[in-house]
């Protein structure tokens, strides 16, 4: 199969409802998954990173139970049944019922068995303490309660389990060309109309801390987005009439980075996962990939005291 041929609707498209379609092929797509593969995750560090967690919990052949919460198109729930197999269920769950639709046919192209539910955001379908892993990635910022998701999370979850999350946030401390765009009026978020719920670095600590998890890792991803990732700035500050130097300078890096593809991109992805686990623990920038376990009432009681 050469997926470079096979067209996705991509990351962020708009459908015709205005809803903000979020699709995309697995990275690991073998019948078997070799050391080569296994590698390729290293060029896409915030899935590294979960993956990574989720793999210490898979411990002496005992089967979990992960949830992918907004599964999207499958990609991630494929790539964990390609990384473990028959040592995990995996379920994936959407708001996007088009989305779902798609996801079912995706196992079944790529050779996995999962299941696959929609469910209208508020209240996941699921018994309390009935998954040892939940996996979500850029779904957050999109919740309208985050507060009750959370805590819904927490419910279904098992006591000891673990929360892997990439969740969007507010620009941070750190972010000092985003922010001095945005003290002007220019917000660089290529997103911007669909995040509903951004908080920032303290902000989402707290909330998942009230919401029942003791937060074990946070890393910030990407401080320096003006150098790495040009081309989500492009759209938003070439539209403007003044920051002569800003735009210059990233139509420069635009150019760069889409002359010398797939190479620079393989580089500043491998920087971003350097960064994280080196100075990202500190850094507030925007965007956290977050580790969290299920608190017992115990534990909540010693950290309030």
């Amino acid at each position: 199969m050469n997926d470079k041929k096979i067209k996705t609707k991509g990351w962020g498209t708009i459908e015709g409802t205005q809803t903000e379609f979020w699709d995309a092929r697995p990275v690991l797509t073998g019948s078997e998954i070799t050391l080569k593969d296994r590698l390729k995750l290293i060029f896409f560090p915030k899935k590294f990173l979960l993956y990574k967690w989720i793999r210490k919990k898979i411990k002496n052949g005992k089967k979990i139970r992960i949830l992918d919460v907004g599964c999207g198109t499958g990609a991630a729930v494929i790539e964990m049944k390609k990384l473990w197999g028959k040592q995990v269920e995996v379920v994936g769950i959407d708001v996007i019922q088009m989305q779902i639709d798609l996801a079912k046919e995706r196992v079944k192209e790529y050779g996995v068995w999962a299941k696959f539910f929609h469910y209208d955001g508020d209240k996941l379908p699921f018994e309390n303490e009935s998954f040892d892993v939940i996996y979500t990635s850029d779904v957050l910022g999109h919740v309208r309660d985050v507060p009750m998701w959370l805590a819904d999370l927490n419910r279904v979850l098992k006591p000891g389990g673990i929360i892997t999350m990439f969740s969007e946030s507010k620009l941070g401390r750190h972010a000092w060309i985003r922010n001095y765009l945005l003290k002007r009026g220019l917000n660089t978020d290529p997103h911007v109309e669909f995040h509903i719920s951004l908080f920032g670095k303290h902000e989402l600590h707290a909330l998942l801390f009230d919401a029942g998890f003791h937060v074990k890792k946070m890393y910030s991803t990407f401080w320096i987005k003006f150098l790495a990732h040009p081309d989500e700035l492009y759209d938003a500050l070439q539209s403007q009439k003044k920051f002569s130097i800003l735009k210059f300078l990233n139509k420069i890096f635009f150019f760069v980075k889409k002359k010398t593809h797939p190479f620079s991109t393989a580089f500043w992805e491998l920087y971003g996962l350097i960064e994280m686990v080196t100075i990202g623990r500190w850094i507030e920038s925007q965007g956290y990939v977050i580790l969290g376990v299920k608190s017992s009432k115990v534990d909540k009681v010693k950290k309030v005291f």
